[in-house]
């Protein structure tokens, strides 16, 4: 019903016509613009430009750093732009139980053309898979999924996804890219928020805490209304 316009890597928001929705992700600097609503966001960098096995040595050794070596060991292999079917897969899977926002199918197409997908196999099944996108000088970590069945081994998923993230590493630095960004941390103390754990394992990866933020900006008033509305029905069937 709406056209929403996405843009990434863009150091601050500007106007565009023609659209329903405007949304900028990770932009670097903030501004004031009209009508734009601006959230900071917390994020961790890894500065490509250090020599890669200095960049091994910043990440933990206990957390990180072995669980690689291990997923090495258990026979784990990175695949680089392949497996787009299974992958879209997991992934409704995984945020379908994790009660995440399904991602539209045409915004998936422009990952798959503009993004770079790795995924984790083990024998002939795919264990996870992360979607980065990138404008040459940083590659961004911008949807990460991993298989939840009840049989489905979780250390050596976890360990995947880490291998994974040391292989895009690897291959910015070969792409010659100067920064890795995780993509958002929380900066607060709350132990029991259960993001906490998903902040943890970006850092254990030991890039510098950095804080980018997002605009969104809505033209429609259609749409405006239809959010609206979409609260009141949500808040009645709490009530």
């Amino acid at each position: 019903m709406f056209k929403i316009k996405q843009i990434f890597f863009s150091d601050f928001p500007f106007d565009v016509n023609g659209c329903d929705v405007l949304a900028f992700s990770g932009c670097k600097n903030k501004v004031r613009l009209n009508g734009f609503t601006c959230t900071p966001q917390a994020t961790s960098i890894i500065d490509l430009t250090q020599d890669l096995m200095e960049i091994w040595k910043n990440m933990s050794k206990s957390s990180c750093r072995y669980a690689i070596n291990k997923a090495e060991r258990d026979g784990v292999k990175i695949r680089i732009n392949q497996k787009y079917r299974e992958f879209n897969q997991i992934n409704k899977s995984f945020r379908h139980a994790k009660e995440l926002w399904s991602i539209p199918k045409k915004l998936m197409d422009a990952f798959e053309k503009s993004g770079v997908l790795f995924v984790a196999e083990h024998g002939k099944q795919i264990l996870a898979g992360q979607i980065y996108l990138t404008d040459g000088h940083t590659i961004r970590l911008q949807i990460a999924s991993r298989r939840l069945e009840a049989h489905a081994n979780k250390t050596l998923i976890g360990n995947a996804n880490k291998l994974m993230i040391w292989e895009a590493i690897k291959y910015a630095k070969t792409l010659g890219m100067k920064e890795f960004d995780m993509s958002g941390i929380l900066t607060g103390k709350d132990k029991d928020d259960p993001r906490m754990t998903i902040t943890r394992f970006k850092l254990s990866f030991g890039g510098e805490i950095r804080t980018y933020f997002s605009y969104r900006k809505v033209y429609s008033k259609s749409y405006n209304l239809l959010q609206k509305t979409k609260r009141v029905i949500k808040v009645k069937k709490m009530i």
